[in-house]
């Protein structure tokens, strides 16, 4: 009986190690979403279920969707209505969970500038034209009735190129997300940059102005992780990796300065004090995509009634969300 005992349980664990992968592949930004991504791999919460947990970062949306495209990925950090973009175009993708709901923040150097229509007159640098940041700012403008003759929108093509226009005083007003307001605000305050930088504010908060014009809270379910490919399949996978990034999330809320000092690790460009001051200034709470379904159809109906085009022409239906 023993031996018995004995063979069935080398052949299980021969059975598992059959089943345990060479590689999980993460993608993801710099920005926060992507932060306890690093807190997982540190501590090898996955190793499981893989040999190796890897990290890529993605730089702009198109980079993101071509590793999507060429399946080298199996969770993305991902702008929600990247995603439902990606979904409509018939691309083995599910939302998972969505985990940020405010980054979305306007730099300005009038502190009296509180709301998006102190701007009229002005001009507003915007980067990444087309996506997260600036849907958000023109769906707010729109619902303002503000357009491009009230608000001169100046874009460039990333949030440390807006931060240079400012930081230089050839912009006055700037949108950006967070960690990328925290590292402006430390920045202008330190020597030598200090002699020529412009005092600044974070004057206007986009998630507030949200709230205001459509009546709700002031959130918006702008980016999360998504399953991609095959590993959709693998639901065991994908409901640790649930349960790791939820409790890395808590932990990278709750030790902020431990926070900064793990991430600038993984991304040299930040400050390790920036990091920990942008923590104050997001509005992070993992919640499953599934659960967030009026807050996604509300946000994606709102970019849809804009431009079809921003989500993949249409609301993606209850397909778009693991479940299980």
């Amino acid at each position: 009986m023993k031996k018995i005992l004995l063979i069935l349980s080398v052949l299980l664990t021969l059975s598992i190690a059959s089943q345990k992968l060479e590689k999980i592949i993460i993608a993801g930004p710099a920005a926060n979403v992507s932060h306890p991504v690093f807190k997982m791999i540190e501590d090898g919460v996955l190793k499981e279920y893989a040999d190796k947990v890897e990290f890529k970062m993605w730089k702009n949306p198109d980079q993101l969707r071509a590793m999507i495209i060429n399946k080298e990925v199996d969770f993305v950090a991902v702008p929600t209505n990247v995603a439902s973009i990606l979904y409509n175009k018939k691309q083995l993708i599910k939302m998972l969970n969505v985990s940020v709901w405010g980054i979305l923040k306007i730099l300005v150097r009038d502190k009296k500038v509180k709301h998006i229509e102190d701007l009229k007159g002005q001009e507003l640098v915007v980067p990444w034209r087309g996506d997260m940041p600036d849907i958000v700012l023109r769906a707010v403008m729109k619902k303002k009735g503000l357009g491009k003759e009230d608000i001169k929108l100046i874009y460039v093509s990333n949030p440390m190129d807006a931060a240079q226009q400012l930081i230089m005083r050839r912009a006055d007003n700037i949108l950006l997300p967070e960690p990328a307001t925290s590292m402006v605000l430390r920045k202008t305050k330190s020597f030598p940059v200090s002699i020529i930088a412009p005092t600044v504010f974070r004057g206007i908060d986009l998630q507030d102005e949200w709230g205001d014009i459509y009546n709700r809270e002031a959130k918006i379910p702008q980016a999360g992780m998504a399953v991609v490919g095959d590993m959709i399949e693998k639901k065991e996978i994908v409901k640790a990796f649930e349960e790791a990034y939820t409790k890395a999330m808590q932990w990278y809320k709750t030790h902020k300065k431990e926070s900064g000092e793990l991430i600038v690790k993984y991304v040299e460009m930040f400050n390790a004090d920036a990091i920990t001051d942008s923590i104050d200034h997001v509005q992070l709470d993992v919640k499953r995509a599934i659960d967030s379904q009026e807050e996604l159809n509300f946000f994606f109906n709102v970019l849809k009634e804009d431009n079809p085009k921003i989500i993949g022409g249409s609301v993606p239906d209850e397909a778009f969300y693991i479940k299980d």
